[in-house]
């Protein structure tokens, strides 16, 4: 009996211990009127504001321009522009004009400030590239609105705890804002130039629109997630709330359209890439074990017809019987999607050399 009395109490304190760590779900919501007061501090359009903006401007563009991942996602941390944006959720929960307007002002003046310096240090350094960082901010899907709302409810509910507000930065990181925004500036320089190449890659538009439409998809979720989080929180009156959230949820519904198609469209492609990985498989004369697919891109025509454009790599001695295979292709993809399916392939041939001894 003793002995179970131990076990009871060493239960209890390692579940004490365990569960101390879980006080911060029972802290208390930051104030109404300092939070108010954080906000407008947070969404002023000052010296420093710009500065840091321009800043993460510049190292985002250079990050683009040499496709390097980690430089762009440094200019996200220091990029202040989630202030603003958070600040204007709160604002349309609460229905405080004065930080409404501020909020708007930082907001889009910030907005044109990192098109501008995106696109004069594009013009300044003649580069005419067009890298996979670039290109992979230019097709926003449904996916990158799901990060959207997780970022805005992330962020809004940081501000409200000072315990946990030291996660604002990650939040940053999640959600990209300066970075399409700079690729907007990086499209608009490029012009011409940059729709063609985008369209080289199977994207119907252009560099500057693609990447704009992830802004406004990355804005209107962070508002609308941020703004729910705060009505949850108490803040504001419930009638106050049905403003903000009928004007958030209203542009979140004029998204849902292009960003719903350009999810189909990434679905089509990884069942054309599935596809064409069984049948490799299975069928491995159809297409040999040593060619490489490099590229495919996957777009309705107007006939309703599925079109794939793919550039492949196969050996010289390989080159018999291409077309026999394509067809071959179109019907096994045609079958799984249920959707008549036209193939288009660049062929690249190539031969493998060995050194002699």
């Amino acid at each position: 009996m003793i002995g179970l009395n131990r076990v009871k109490q060493y239960c209890r304190q390692s579940w004490q211990s365990l569960s101390q760590d879980w006080l911060i779900m029972g802290e208390e919501p930051i104030p109404g009127s300092e939070l108010n007061q954080t906000f407008l501090q947070a969404s002023l359009p000052d010296f420093k504001f710009y500065l840091l903006l321009s800043l993460a401007t510049a190292i985002a563009t250079f990050g683009l321009l040499t496709n390097s991942a980690a430089t762009i996602i440094g200019a996200m941390i220091i990029a202040p522009l989630m202030n603003p944006i958070v600040a204007l959720a709160y604002a349309l929960i609460v229905l405080n004009p004065r930080l409404i307007e501020r909020s708007i002002f930082t907001l889009l003046t910030g907005l044109l400030s990192v098109i501008f310096i995106a696109y004069f240090t594009t013009d300044l350094l003649g580069l005419k590239v067009v890298g996979s960082e670039i290109l992979g901010r230019i097709q926003p899907n449904s996916l990158d609105l799901g990060v959207a709302l997780a970022a805005g409810a992330a962020a809004a509910f940081a501000n409200t705890r000072r315990s946990i507000a030291n996660a604002l930065p990650g939040v940053a990181i999640a959600v990209a804002l300066v970075p399409p925004l700079s690729v907007v500036g990086i499209g608009l320089c490029l012009g011409k130039l940059g729709t063609e190449i985008a369209v080289s890659y199977g994207i119907d538009s252009s560099i500057a629109a693609g990447s704009f439409l992830l802004f406004i998809t990355n804005l209107a979720g962070i508002i609308f997630s941020a703004s729910l989080v705060f009505v949850s929180q108490k803040y504001g009156r419930p009638k106050r709330a049905i403003f903000g959230l009928t004007v958030s949820l209203l542009c979140l519904s004029l998204l849902l359209q292009p960003l719903g198609f350009s999810l189909r469209k990434l679905y089509l492609e990884s069942v054309a890439y599935d596809t064409l990985f069984q049948m490799r498989k299975n069928q491995p004369d159809l297409f040999p074990g040593t060619s490489r697919f490099r590229t495919l891109n996957g777009r309705y025509g107007n006939d309703d017809v599925l079109y794939f454009d793919v550039a492949i790599e196969i050996p010289a001695n390989e080159m018999t019987a291409i077309q026999e295979r394509l067809d071959i292709a179109s019907r096994e993809m045609t079958k799984r999607l249920n959707k008549p399916v036209k193939i288009k392939v660049d062929v690249i041939p190539f031969q493998e050399f060995e050194s002699r001894p």
